[in-house]
């Protein structure tokens, strides 16, 4: 796991100890973010602390066009942006943490103990970044040595027990920061005593390592996350009535993850070349009663073992004020998942979603079947492997006022999925067979496949001023496709029923339930962005807003089977897109900070039929019309060292459908969050709230079994907190 450190300690021994100022940017971008034709937003440390953001769900909304609810457990780090994205599988934005990728969806939610900066790249980054960026690309920079930062501790108290600590330093060539955080939870569960569902306990560490000596220069990351945590805060919704969470079987969460990244840059006179190789591993648990009733119909268990390595190297011109400015890089990754995901169903589920539909196939004159076991387990293992080799080129080229950008990605990616099922049960046939009958129903087999990608990028940015800049691009991104693991249990359900009354003599004219194995493949997802933006940064005057127009083919969907089915499963859309405006403006007059962030979203369907229903003009679920984000933030000299800190926000979202056909909506609703600190040259004392207008909205809805479920927002909460600064 830790190949990357021995090699950053070994060309370490031939390197000069005195360490400069750090080369380490999290985007590949040859220009500064100011000059990028694309929409960009960067949060700072400072913005992030007095928002209380320490978690990318709390970029929502503060960044245009952002949506990023918080629901189930860090396993769910759902992404929506520009119209874009869906509840599993592939995500639609990139994260890079010091410039290495996080190959991982399931690894993107973890505690930002060592960020510095935000920076998020809306629209398709698809030619220097490849899979997965068609939405954008968020890049966070983390603490260095190169900062000299003094030591500084931090603790806090709030709302449901929880409790945050955490510290940072650096010392000559080392960064250390780590956290801790825990919560008894906010929603009851009204099966188990009312005990919160929701608690968490989770550990963020990060160490990184730099040194450089004239023209070379190595830096090491090393990021660990653990965490064990409840969830699934899902409340059922039946005849108009939301109910409370209440359901009677484990529902947590466990995780592992461990990135551990290195860094090299030569600079030569003519050309400089970077590379970057990472390791990458994540180890989870995930236990849930998956029919989130009281009744005993079926769990879900998934362990997951994720281990990734990637690589890429980068040749640039070293002149960065050279009129073409080229960069020309290759990038590869394999990653290895082995999931363990049995289903078990119990007494109701056997009797309510196999025995019912069995014998409703049979005549009541002749017989009924009945399953003797108590527990049905079927046994699911997967053994997923993917890879991606790209090369690609980006032209920056300066004229007078003009930056004219072009870059081309040829991009390879394939997949395997070998998968293993079993079911095993004991069934009787009434009144024929006397005593129980042993039955197994294996199902096995593999999937492969491999896809080529061109992803070109156009763009054109006119500076009119120092201050306004004009920008045109036209670019196109994908999102892997893949296979749908967690349709296994209703597969294996139809087998097993079909089985069963084959070997009683019985032959169905047609399957129970209508999906087999060619439901485990999905395609990949491609957008064409074609974006217009404006910039104006003058004095304390930042302002940015953008248009954008999004065609979209084979759009991803988290769909059910109908009727009572136990999975859920990824399909593609036939077409679909996305128009919208983002506006974001930043005022800091005298001791004042006022901010904006505003964007609007039409995404709608132009072609998707799902053999049922033509949803053909309807809106795209989950996809929010507007964010909405305005903050102020007054800084008061009381004395020379004493400052008073008052902040506070109204963070807006939607109105959104639920649904394919539109006919579950949620409303617009805004949030006040808030603090107040004050702050002497060693420490400060702090009080903050979030929901302060005790918003009650939904930010989750999906079915199961045929019934409806509801995920709400979480409610007001206090805290209050301290920092130190040695």
């Amino acid at each position: 796991m830790f190949v990357s450190v021995f090699l950053s300690l070994m060309i370490a021994e031939g390197l000069d100890t005195t360490l400069t100022a750090s080369h380490v940017t999290a985007l590949k971008e040859a220009l500064p973010t100011a000059r990028i034709a694309a929409a960009a937003t960067t949060v700072s440390l400072q913005t992030m602390q007095s928002a209380g953001a320490y978690r990318p769900q709390h970029l929502s909304a503060m960044v245009p066009s952002l949506h990023i609810p918080e629901y189930g457990a860090s396993l769910t780090s759902t992404i929506y942006l520009r119209g874009l994205g869906s509840r599993m599988e592939n995500p639609v934005l990139g994260l890079y943490v010091d410039g290495i990728p996080v190959i991982d969806k399931n690894a993107y939610d973890f505690d930002w103990e060592a960020v510095r900066s935000a920076t998020l790249l809306r629209g398709p980054q698809g030619t220097l970044y490849g899979r997965n960026a068609m939405g954008g690309v968020l890049a966070l920079r983390t603490l260095s040595p190169a900062s000299k930062e003094k030591p500084s501790f931090y603790l806090e108290y709030g709302s449901a027990n929880t409790l945050r600590a955490g510290g940072s330093f650096t010392s000559g060539n080392h960064a250390f920061a780590a956290s801790f955080r825990h919560t008894d939870g906010f929603f009851p569960n009204a099966t188990k005593g009312n005990r919160p569902c929701d608690p968490y306990n989770g550990l963020q560490t990060h160490w990184k390592w730099e040194k450089a000596d004239g023209n070379l220069s190595l830096s090491n990351l090393l990021r660990m996350s653990l965490s064990q945590e409840g969830g699934f805060a899902y409340g059922l919704y039946e005849d108009g009535v939301q109910h409370p969470v209440s359901y009677n079987d484990e529902g947590s969460y466990k995780r592992l993850s461990l990135v551990d990244g290195v860094r090299l840059e030569r600079s030569g006179d003519r050309y400089t070349l970077e590379g970057t190789a990472s390791l990458q591993l994540l180890a989870d648990d995930m236990h849930m009663d998956q029919d989130y009733t009281a009744r005993s119909i079926f769990t879900l268990e998934q362990k997951q073992l994720s281990g990734a390595a990637t690589a890429e190297v980068l040749l640039r011109k070293a002149a960065r004020n050279d009129s073409w400015q080229p960069t020309t890089g290759v990038f590869a990754f394999y990653r290895l998942n082995h999931s363990y995901a049995p289903v078990t169903f119990k007494r109701d589920g056997i009797q309510t979603l196999i025995l019912d539909n069995a014998n409703r196939n049979i005549p009541e004159n002749i017989g009924y079947l009945d399953i003797t076991d108590q527990t049905m387990p079927v046994n699911s293992d997967f053994l997923i492997g993917s890879w991606n080799a790209a090369l690609f080129h980006e032209s920056v080229y300066r004229t007078g006022s003009w930056i004219l950008t072009a870059g081309l990605r040829l991009d390879y990616e394939g997949a395997r999925m070998d998968y293993d099922c079993l079911a095993q049960l004991h069934y009787q046939f009434h009144p024929t067979m006397v005593n129980a009958k042993a039955f197994e129903v294996p199902y096995r087999g593999s999937r492969v496949h491999g896809r080529v990608q061109l992803l070109p990028k156009l763009s054109a940015l006119y500076e009119a001023s120092e201050a306004v800049k004009m920008y045109g691009t036209v670019a196109r991104g994908y999102r892997s496709g893949g296979f749908n693991t967690q349709i296994f249990s209703d597969i294996l359900q139809n087998q097993t029923m079909t089985a069963m009354m084959r070997d009683l003599g019985v032959y169905l004219s047609k399957p129970m339930v209508s999906i087999n194995a060619g439901n485990t493949e999905y395609n990949p997802e491609q957008a064409w962005n074609f974006e217009a933006g404006l910039r104006v940064h003058k004095g304390n005057v930042r302002a940015d807003a953008a248009l954008y127009w999004l065609e979209v083919e084979n759009q991803q969907l988290t769909v059910f089977p109908p009727g009572k089915s136990t999975g859920r499963m990824m399909t593609n859309a036939g077409r679909s897109r996305s128009l919208g405006a983002e506006a974001e403006a930043l005022w800091t007059p005298g001791q004042w900070q006022l901010r904006a962030a505003y964007s609007y979203c039409d995404a709608r369907f132009i072609l998707y039929n799902d053999g049922n229903n033509d949803y053909a003009g309807n809106a795209i679920p989950y996809i929010p019309a507007h964010t909405l984000h305005a903050g102020a933030g007054y800084r008061w000299n009381l004395t020379a060292d004493t400052v008073l800190k008052l902040d506070a926000s109204l963070r807006g979202t939607g109105p959104f459908y639920w649904n394919e056909d539109n006919s579950r909506q949620e409303p617009f609703s805004l949030r006040l969050d808030a603090r107040v600190g004050l702050s002497f040259p060693r420490f400060e004392v702090y009080v903050r709230g979030e929901n302060l207008t005790d918003t009650r909205s939904n930010v989750f809805y999906f079915k199961s079994v045929g019934n409806e479920f509801f995920a709400a927002g979480k409610p007001l909460a206090l805290y209050c907190g301290i920092t130190f600064k040695l």
